[in-house]
This record gives C-alpha cells, structure tokens and sequence, in this order.
C-alpha cells in the first residue's frame, strides 16, 4: 500500500540544478540570488519592498522588532495559529493577547480584534489560516480607528488573492514563510514585503547584524539572511506559482463538488472577499467529537492516507497556560473549532486515483459515523 502524504513540495530537476549551480559557483551566503529572488518577489505580490529571510519566524520578529515592539506593549493574534506567531511577540519581551477565531473561516476578525484593544496595544498580526485571506479593509480600519499598526502573517497564503488584489501588497506589511509544505519552497526560508521605506531599511539592518554598511553595526541586530541556495530554488519556484495555485484548485474543486452535501463533510467555507484561496491546506471540518476526529485520523492513517490536525490553539499551549494563565476553556470557540479540523491531502502531482481514494474512504468511515 502506497501512503499518501498530507502535503509533498514539488521539486523539479530545474530546482536541483538552480541549487547546483549555485554551489559550484562557490558563493553560497546572501548575494545575486538573494536580490535576484527579492526582486521578482515584490514584482510578483505588487510591493515596493520584499525583504529575504532565513525562516518564516524571523520575519514575524523582524517586523515587530522594526515597529520598536517591546516590553510593555501588547499585540492581539489569533490563538488559532502556528506558536511561532505568539512566540516572536515574546521575543521582543511583549505581551501576546490571544483571539477568538470565526468558527467558519478560522481568522481573526475585526469585531474580535476591537474588543481586545486597550492603551497598551500597540499592533496585531492577522493570520491567513490555512491560505484564506483575513477581512483586510476591515481590519485595515480598526487598526486605523485605533492607531494600531497591522501586521499580516501571509506565510500560507502565497498565491491567494482578496479582492482580485494579490496577498502581499494589502496589509502595510507581510510576511511569508517557504516551509517545504507551501506554494513556493526555499526548504526553510520567508520574506517580508511591504511599501513602507523606512521600516525596510530598519529591517534590513535587523538582518544583518544591524549593520548600516560593512562592518558599522548601528543598532542590535540578528543574523537572519538567506543563504544563495535557498534563493536559487526559491527563484525556480515563484516561476510556477501560479500553475500550483491552478492545479490546486483542480484538486479542490473536486473535493468541494463531492463534499458539497455530505452530511457529516462540511469543505471549507470561502468568503466573497476571498477571490483566490491559496490552498496550502485543504481543510475540512467533521461533524462529530473530539473522539470521533482524531479515531477518524487513526483509520485514515491505517489507510494509508496521510492528514494534518492542524495547529493546536495557542491557549491551549503548555507555555502560554503557564506563562498566562490560559487553559483549553480560555477561548472556547477557538478550542471547538480546532476539535473538528481535518487537513487533508491538496498537493501538485497527487494522482486522480489517490483523490478518489481519499475521498471514497472518508465517505466510508463517516459515514458509519467514524
């Protein structure tokens, strides 16, 4: 039996050889490629600024870290993420202020957003869960009310689009993350876009070592550069961004077609002003318990078929419960959410009759009620 994974990058022998060449060409730390990817990167999401980095996470504190972020302040995210959000809110010795999610798009939204405004906020990061688009001009104008500065974590959403306007180029700033289970690949690796030119000279000198020319260290600083390696592949990848996103909506489409009125399937609900999913997750949301998911994600498994839990919410962390006194009733909508979310597999290259399979042996299981 062949097992499906839940995700697979795809990596060509273009790829390889743009990485080979690379390092037969002996230059291997942050260079051409570097401002070679930057450059159509911005060009790509319609940016004046895209700013390379190592990981995702370091963009995330980049950006907080270029803002002054610090002890003090406060930062309103999404519980319903990946920890390395609230983690880089940590780092700058400030207090992360976890939300509720919309329990049928997963996102922050900006009625939950104001409620948690206080004198000590200072910005808040909206998470593009799963690859859909937050509510950007309405979050837009509840940062605006309240003179709070939004930060949009795009790290899965490369691709999509809000409004027909590419993620990217909405929020004052984006991060992106290249984790070999997104849309485009580096294997580690994220960028940081925007139209701000004083926060991306900040961030620039942030990244290497807070310099402002060789060797002139200005301010604290971090080593948070791409290597010419992972800008190579990540040049390659962006090339073909938008047949994956084609190809992806091939897959999903036939999943939404035939999970459209299955009474214990619900596919994921898309909102008007999401013009483009960017399908970094397909994920789907069972009618049944805690119990019954994860006995579902055994069988499944047993089957051959690969899936993702996706994030366990951040309240629920042994790190943030300790460290603020969170427990998994904190947030409960969240925490409900989250007990019926099922990743499964959505990836370039999977065949017809692995889908099928998919789609068949979920219908079997739920069908006698997991």
């Amino acid at each position: 039996m062949t097992f499906i994974p839940v995700a697979s990058a795809y990596i060509t022998e273009e790829d390889a050889k743009a990485v080979y060449d690379v390092v037969k060409s002996t230059w291997l730390s942050q260079g051409k490629k570097v401002l070679e990817f930057e450059e159509e990167f911005k060009k790509y999401v319609n940016a004046k600024h895209a700013i390379a980095v190592n990981n995702g996470t370091s963009a995330i504190h980049l950006i907080l870290a270029g803002l002054g972020i610090k002890q003090g302040d406060e930062v309103i995210l999404p519980s319903m993420t990946f920890i390395s959000t609230a983690n880089a809110v940590l780092y700058q010795n400030a207090t992360p202020i976890l939300a509720e999610c919309d329990p049928k798009t997963y996102n922050i939204t900006p009625q939950e957003i104001e409620r948690r405004i206080t004198d000590k906020t200072k910005a808040v990061i909206a998470v593009d869960m799963n690859g859909m688009p937050v509510d950007y001009d309405e979050i837009q104008k509840v940062c605006d009310k309240h003179s709070v500065y939004f930060i949009a974590d795009s790290a899965e959403s490369l691709g999509a689009t809000y409004k027909y306007r590419k993620i990217g180029e909405i929020a004052p700033v984006h991060m992106f993350s290249f984790f070999p289970n997104k849309n485009v690949t580096t294997g580690e690796g994220g960028m940081i876009t925007t139209d701000d030119d004083v926060l991306a000279e900040k961030i620039r000198m942030l990244r290497n070592q807070g310099q402002n020319g060789r060797y002139n260290h200005v301010m604290l600083g971090y080593n948070y550069r791409m290597t010419e390696m992972q800008a190579a592949l990540g040049i390659v990848q962006l090339k073909r961004l938008d047949w994956i996103i084609a190809e992806k909506n091939k897959i999903t489409n036939v999943y939404n077609l035939r999970f459209k009125n299955n009474p214990h399937i619900n596919p994921p609900f898309i909102p008007n002003y999401v013009t483009q999913h960017s399908w970094y997750m397909y994920a789907i949301s069972i009618n049944g318990t805690l119990e019954e998911r994860d006995n579902l994600v055994k069988k499944l498994n047993e089957a051959g078929i690969g899936t993702r839990l996706s994030f366990p919410p951040i309240h629920s962390q042994p790190l943030f419960c300790e460290r603020f006194g969170y427990n998994v009733n904190s947030l409960p909508v969240t925490q409900a959410a989250w007990t019926k979310l099922i990743d499964i597999p959505v990836w370039v290259g999977m065949k017809d009759e692995d889908q099928e399979k998919i789609i068949t042996t979920l219908e079997k299981f739920c069908s006698v009620k997991f």
